[in-house]
């Protein structure tokens, strides 16, 4: 049982043999062209077309630095060193680096990663670590922020990436404004920021009036109407996901939607 007499987290969790899995979901509706090589999948929502292997780890990263009601994970990754490879979360990669999300041309790329909405079961979560991580890895500014118990989950996934982890207390939206803090210490000289943003919620419909602003969403059906306006496009995660699947002969926990 979760605190209050909620449901435990995995209470909401079934297991399936990936052939079950429809390859053909869509991961956005927005006009445009398709993402190269995605035959089985949709066209992106809308956004400029990019160019293959742009966004390839250039630039420096700096960790957020804000402070008061956080506190950085840094634990051991023991763990993620002796497990098998993440083979879903790379394929999901691997898809997303054919036309990276970051757009053409200048401007500082800043990542926004809330844990709290990336909920998913052990194979889920890992494959959306692997993407968190990769694409922290493509940013300028990377911040990545949830609750105690997101953060602890996510760190043994995230490499490298897991010690700018800012973890919150719980309450409503507070993982929300630690990412909205470190995207407000960019300054705005370094307009117009080019914003991929994992989340769902509308609070960061807003940034994009200081660039292009991109979604990954843990799941459309749940992504704000507002974000989903806002935003230049838009990836569902969890249709990608399903997809990718269908092509490894492997087991992933269906989401409970």
């Amino acid at each position: 049982m979760g605190l209050g007499g909620a449901p435990g987290e995995w209470a909401g969790y079934e297991w399936v043999r990936l052939a079950d899995v429809p390859g053909g979901a869509s991961t956005s509706s927005r006009a445009g062209g398709r993402r190269p090589g995605a035959s089985a999948l949709p066209p992106p929502r809308h956004g400029r077309p990019v160019r293959a292997g742009q966004a390839g780890g250039q630039g420096t990263t700096r960790p957020p630095q804000t402070q008061g009601h956080t506190q950085t994970h840094t634990q051991t990754r023991t763990r993620s060193q002796t497990q098998a490879p993440d083979r879903l979360g790379a394929a999901v990669l691997a898809f997303l680096d054919r036309d990276p999300l970051w757009g053409e041309g200048p401007g500082t790329r800043l990542l926004l990663a809330d844990l709290d909405n990336l909920r998913a079961g052990p194979v889920r979560w890992r494959a959306r670590m692997t993407v968190v991580a990769g694409l922290a890895a493509q940013a300028d500014v990377v911040a990545i922020s949830g609750q105690h118990g997101a953060a602890a989950r996510g760190a043994p996934h995230l490499g490298r990436w897991a010690e700018v982890v800012r973890a919150v207390d719980d309450g409503s939206d507070l993982a929300d404004h630690e990412l909205l803090a470190v995207a407000a210490q960019v300054p705005r000289e370094a307009e117009p920021l080019r914003v991929v943003v994992v989340s769902n919620d509308n609070i960061f419909a807003d940034l994009a009036a200081r660039g292009r602003l991109v979604v990954v969403s843990p799941g459309a059906d749940a992504l704000s109407e507002r974000l989903d306006s806002a935003a230049a496009d838009v990836v569902d995660l969890a249709a990608l996901e399903g997809a990718m699947a269908a092509g490894l002969d492997d087991v992933v926990e269906a989401d409970p939607r």
